[in-house]
């Protein structure tokens, strides 16, 4: 080091004296040429005092007695955290309890009428495939009804255009209520539009779904456009299509979702349906629907819903003669409506209100009393916690074939487990 040292003190000095005969070379080179060499010094200073470092601790490792053997309670540890490794394989289980009771002046003993049951029991499975996709299957049990599968899919995000894919057994995203399950209602029911037209828990077909955002020059608004293709047929009880499952149904749906201000937010959709009433190849039936939501946080724990959803029919049937000579007639532009306004009064506590407007399809003037179902629902909710919730709700409905009927629902709903719709 002293030698370097040397040198670079002479080479400074040489240049000093030979100035004035080697007037050529300048003295900014000069000064860059000495920089350097200083530089390159003091690096050579530090590697010699890390390797200096490195030398002691190893010999002070030398003199070090040897660790002592593991405890109990350290291979304990060691054992938990490799079975921690091993349980990410394991699929991800959540179980979702709906229990309600219900009281109804109708004499009908239908499921669940004038009871106390426990509607439905969901079985969640989920887990990644891979980095791309990932499987989550619903089953769901109930004490009046058979067991069934209510989702199977496989989602898919690497898909060109950012893409998203869904294929199996799904909810499709079709309006509000229909692609959302039960624990997330902000009712006991779904709207009787979803239940006339759809099925009593909307609709659950095997089929394939496509959705992305559009890509659009603003930000402030944006376009999520979903399409696919189901399997034919509706929900228990739902009138829009036929019952034969083998003649596919088409859908898609425009949501746009728009920040008005940082307390406010509005969505807008718009769905089409298309499919068949019947056995035939052709598609009878068109079906528009158009939702709008609108958020207004009042303040940061108090937030007001306001949502609306609408579905208007265009049927190309006016009646259909049985094998027997009855005849049934049908409305060629039924449609009806739902209006919903929840308010949270404070974290925990929130109440709302519902009206309810369906035109039935079948149209029979001798057994029609009025156009159309109409009900009022108004409920108080109880959020326990974000996976406990109670629920009581008083509806009163006027029925199109004449009647009325006031219904009062209890409802308990728990979730327990790692669940991909926890209660909202």
């Amino acid at each position: 080091m002293r030698l370097l040292t040397l040198v670079i003190c002479g080479s400074v000095c040489f240049a000093q004296v030979g100035w004035a005969d080697v007037s050529e070379r300048r003295v900014d080179d000069l000064t860059q040429e000495v920089q350097r060499l200083k530089q390159l010094v003091e690096q050579l200073q530090g590697t010699l005092q890390l390797q200096q470092q490195r030398i002691a601790e190893l010999e002070a490792g030398r003199s070090q007695p040897m660790l002592p053997a593991p405890t109990a309670s350290q291979v304990g540890a060691l054992q938990r955290q490799a079975a921690g490794s091993l349980s990410a394989f394991n699929p991800e289980i959540g179980v979702l309890a709906d229990i309600v009771g219900q009281l109804s002046e109708s004499s009908a003993d239908g499921e669940g009428n004038d009871k106390l049951s426990a509607r439905e029991m969901e079985l969640v499975f989920g887990h990644p495939i891979d980095p791309y996709s990932r499987l989550d299957v619903t089953a769901s049990f109930s004490d009046f009804e058979s067991a069934n599968l209510e989702e199977a899919y496989i989602t898919h995000w690497d898909l060109p255009g950012e893409i998203r894919g869904r294929v199996g057994r799904l909810k499709p995203k079709i309006g509000k209520a229909v692609a959302i399950h039960r624990d997330s209602l902000d009712t006991v029911d779904e709207p009787l539009v979803v239940q006339s037209y759809l099925g009593a828990e909307g609709l659950s077909r095997t089929g394939v779904e496509l959705s992305g955002f559009l890509p659009v020059p603003w930000t402030a608004v944006t376009h999520e456009l979903t399409g696919g293709i189901m399997e034919g047929g509706v929900g228990e009880g739902g009138t829009l299509f036929g019952a034969v499952r083998r003649r596919p149904s088409f859908y898609a749906h425009l949501k746009n979702f728009w920040d008005i201000t940082d307390a406010s937010n509005l969505e807008l959709g718009t769905t089409y349906l298309v499919g068949s009433k019947d056995a035939d190849s052709s598609f009878e039936v068109n079906a528009l629907g158009l939702d709008a939501t609108l958020v207004h946080y009042v303040t940061p724990t108090n937030k007001l819903k306001w949502q609306n959803e609408l579905y208007l029919q265009d049927r190309d049937e006016a009646f259909s003669l049985a094998d027997d000579g009855t005849q049934t007639n049908f409305h060629n532009n039924p449609w009806g409506y739902y209006t919903l306004l929840d308010y949270r009064l404070t974290p925990r506590v929130g109440i709302g209100g519902r009206f309810d407007y369906v035109e039935p399809v079948e149209v029979d003037p001798a057994l029609l009393a009025r156009h159309a179902d109409t009900a009022w629902s108004g409920y108080l909710t109880l959020y326990q916690s974000e996976f406990a919730r109670w629920r009581l709700q008083l509806r009163h409905t006027n029925f199109a074939q004449g009647g009325d009927d006031n219904t009062v629902f209890l409802q308990g709903m728990v979730a327990i487990g790692v669940h991909k719709h926890q209660l909202q």
